[in-house]
Protein backbone atom coordinates (compact mmCIF):
# COMPACT_ATOMS: atom_id res chain seq x y z
CA UNK A 1 0.00 0.00 0.00
CA UNK A 2 1.16 3.26 -0.58
CA UNK A 3 0.77 6.25 1.38
CA UNK A 4 -1.55 9.31 -0.15
CA UNK A 5 -1.92 12.81 0.66
CA UNK A 6 -5.05 14.48 -0.92
CA UNK A 7 -6.58 17.73 -0.99
CA UNK A 8 -10.82 18.57 -2.32
CA UNK A 9 -10.33 21.76 -4.54
CA UNK A 10 -13.51 23.52 -5.58
CA UNK A 11 -11.76 24.28 -9.25
CA UNK A 12 -9.57 22.05 -11.29
CA UNK A 13 -7.84 25.67 -12.30
CA UNK A 14 -6.57 25.69 -8.20
CA UNK A 15 -5.67 21.76 -8.37
CA UNK A 16 -3.63 22.49 -11.46
CA UNK A 17 -1.84 25.58 -10.03
CA UNK A 18 -1.60 23.96 -6.31
CA UNK A 19 0.14 20.45 -8.90
CA UNK A 20 2.39 22.91 -10.49
CA UNK A 21 4.33 24.17 -7.25
CA UNK A 22 4.10 20.41 -5.82
CA UNK A 23 5.89 18.89 -9.48
CA UNK A 24 9.13 21.09 -7.94
CA UNK A 25 9.65 18.18 -5.56
CA UNK A 26 7.73 15.16 -6.66
CA UNK A 27 7.65 13.49 -9.43
CA UNK A 28 4.73 14.04 -12.15
CA UNK A 29 3.96 10.31 -12.20
CA UNK A 30 3.05 10.63 -8.51
CA UNK A 31 0.18 13.53 -8.40
CA UNK A 32 -3.12 12.21 -9.76
CA UNK A 33 -6.20 14.67 -10.45
CA UNK A 34 -10.01 13.48 -10.36
CA UNK A 35 -13.21 14.76 -9.65
CA UNK A 36 -15.57 13.32 -7.31
CA UNK A 37 -18.56 13.15 -7.35
CA UNK A 38 -21.42 14.77 -4.65
CA UNK A 39 -22.47 11.88 -2.34
CA UNK A 40 -25.28 9.07 -3.73
CA UNK A 41 -24.01 10.07 -7.12
CA UNK A 42 -21.52 7.28 -7.55
CA UNK A 43 -22.57 4.57 -9.91
CA UNK A 44 -21.41 1.68 -7.56
CA UNK A 45 -24.59 -0.37 -6.93
CA UNK A 46 -26.28 -1.97 -10.21
CA UNK A 47 -29.15 0.63 -10.82
CA UNK A 48 -26.90 3.56 -10.12
CA UNK A 49 -25.76 5.42 -6.99
CA UNK A 50 -24.14 4.67 -3.84
CA UNK A 51 -27.19 4.26 -1.57
CA UNK A 52 -29.67 1.22 -1.33
CA UNK A 53 -32.28 4.43 -0.17
CA UNK A 54 -32.20 7.55 -0.20
CA UNK A 55 -31.69 9.60 3.65
CA UNK A 56 -34.13 10.15 5.16
CA UNK A 57 -36.64 7.91 2.24
CA UNK A 58 -38.20 6.07 5.03
CA UNK A 59 -39.26 8.95 7.24
CA UNK A 60 -41.06 10.53 4.23
CA UNK A 61 -43.11 7.40 3.73
CA UNK A 62 -44.16 7.53 6.96
CA UNK A 63 -45.28 11.13 7.20
CA UNK A 64 -46.91 10.50 3.83
CA UNK A 65 -49.13 7.53 5.37
CA UNK A 66 -50.16 9.59 7.96
CA UNK A 67 -50.47 12.92 6.36
CA UNK A 68 -52.49 11.31 3.53
CA UNK A 69 -55.05 9.17 6.09
CA UNK A 70 -55.38 12.14 7.90
CA UNK A 71 -56.11 14.54 5.09
CA UNK A 72 -58.92 11.52 3.60
CA UNK A 73 -61.03 11.22 6.73
CA UNK A 74 -61.13 15.08 7.09
CA UNK A 75 -62.61 15.55 3.57
CA UNK A 76 -64.53 12.36 3.23
CA UNK A 77 -66.23 13.28 6.82
CA UNK A 78 -66.73 16.99 5.40
CA UNK A 79 -67.60 15.39 1.43
CA UNK A 80 -70.74 13.29 2.98
CA UNK A 81 -72.49 16.62 3.42
CA UNK A 82 -72.67 16.57 -0.38
CA UNK A 83 -73.44 13.01 -0.61
CA UNK A 84 -71.18 9.70 -1.66
CA UNK A 85 -69.52 11.06 -4.77
CA UNK A 86 -68.57 14.37 -3.68
CA UNK A 87 -67.14 12.30 -0.46
CA UNK A 88 -65.29 9.88 -2.60
CA UNK A 89 -63.80 13.11 -4.75
CA UNK A 90 -62.96 15.22 -1.74
CA UNK A 91 -61.04 12.06 -0.01
CA UNK A 92 -59.13 11.15 -3.10
CA UNK A 93 -58.17 15.04 -3.50
CA UNK A 94 -57.47 15.37 -0.17
CA UNK A 95 -55.47 12.02 0.55
CA UNK A 96 -53.44 13.14 -2.56
CA UNK A 97 -52.75 16.48 -1.25
CA UNK A 98 -52.03 15.17 2.18
CA UNK A 99 -49.70 12.38 0.57
CA UNK A 100 -47.41 14.92 -0.82
CA UNK A 101 -47.25 17.48 1.72
CA UNK A 102 -46.20 14.35 3.95
CA UNK A 103 -43.22 13.48 2.29
CA UNK A 104 -42.40 16.74 1.77
CA UNK A 105 -42.08 17.17 5.63
CA UNK A 106 -40.09 14.17 5.97
CA UNK A 107 -37.86 14.39 3.82
CA UNK A 108 -37.10 17.77 5.32
CA UNK A 109 -36.57 15.88 8.87
CA UNK A 110 -33.33 13.89 7.17
CA UNK A 111 -31.13 17.70 7.75
CA UNK A 112 -30.89 21.31 8.09
CA UNK A 113 -31.21 23.46 5.15
CA UNK A 114 -27.60 24.00 3.96
CA UNK A 115 -26.33 20.99 5.71
CA UNK A 116 -24.43 18.50 3.41
CA UNK A 117 -25.04 15.18 3.74
CA UNK A 118 -22.53 12.83 5.63
CA UNK A 119 -19.96 11.39 3.28
CA UNK A 120 -17.09 12.85 1.27
CA UNK A 121 -17.71 15.96 -0.63
CA UNK A 122 -17.74 16.61 -4.09
CA UNK A 123 -15.20 18.51 -5.88
CA UNK A 124 -11.20 17.98 -7.40
CA UNK A 125 -9.29 16.16 -5.68
CA UNK A 126 -5.46 16.01 -5.94
CA UNK A 127 -4.02 13.10 -4.54
CA UNK A 128 -0.03 12.51 -4.28
CA UNK A 129 1.54 9.81 -3.63
CA UNK A 130 4.48 10.09 -1.19
CA UNK A 131 7.08 8.15 -2.19
CA UNK A 132 9.83 10.21 0.39
CA UNK A 133 8.41 10.60 3.95
CA UNK A 134 9.85 13.81 4.07
CA UNK A 135 7.82 15.69 1.40
CA UNK A 136 4.61 14.75 3.27
CA UNK A 137 4.48 17.67 5.20
CA UNK A 138 5.57 19.41 2.47
CA UNK A 139 2.80 18.72 0.14
CA UNK A 140 0.36 19.29 2.89
CA UNK A 141 1.18 23.01 3.05
CA UNK A 142 1.17 23.20 -0.58
CA UNK A 143 -1.93 21.60 -0.58
CA UNK A 144 -3.04 24.05 2.33
CA UNK A 145 -1.72 27.10 0.46
CA UNK A 146 -3.38 26.41 -2.64
CA UNK A 147 -6.67 26.45 -1.15
CA UNK A 148 -7.83 22.66 -0.24
CA UNK A 149 -10.86 22.64 1.28
CA UNK A 150 -10.05 19.31 3.06
CA UNK A 151 -6.39 17.37 3.01
CA UNK A 152 -6.56 13.72 3.77
CA UNK A 153 -4.07 11.08 4.60
CA UNK A 154 -4.58 7.66 2.95
CA UNK A 155 -3.14 4.09 2.29
CA UNK A 156 -4.27 3.23 -1.28
CA UNK A 157 -2.43 1.42 -4.11
CA UNK A 158 -1.12 3.75 -6.75
CA UNK A 159 -0.94 2.12 -10.24
CA UNK A 160 0.39 4.37 -13.70
CA UNK A 161 0.14 7.88 -11.57
CA UNK A 162 -3.68 6.97 -10.77
CA UNK A 163 -5.04 6.25 -7.26
CA UNK A 164 -6.66 2.62 -8.31
CA UNK A 165 -8.47 1.77 -5.32
CA UNK A 166 -9.76 5.45 -4.18
CA UNK A 167 -13.08 5.19 -2.64
CA UNK A 168 -16.00 7.76 -2.90
CA UNK A 169 -18.19 6.70 -0.31
CA UNK A 170 -15.62 6.59 2.76
CA UNK A 171 -15.31 9.85 4.73
CA UNK A 172 -11.71 11.02 4.63
CA UNK A 173 -9.48 10.85 7.28
CA UNK A 174 -8.75 14.34 7.55
CA UNK A 175 -5.25 16.28 8.91
CA UNK A 176 -5.40 18.59 11.32
CA UNK A 177 -5.94 21.81 10.73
Amino acid sequence: MDHIIAGRFQTKAKADAAAAIITRYVDRHDICIFHNNPPGQHGILPLGGDEEASPGADKAQDSSATAAIAAGLVAGAIGMAGGPVTALAAAGVAAYTGSLLGSMEGASENGTPGTLPAGRPAGVILAVRIARPANEEFVINDLRSGGAEDIEKAEGEWRDSDWVDFNPVRAPQLVAA
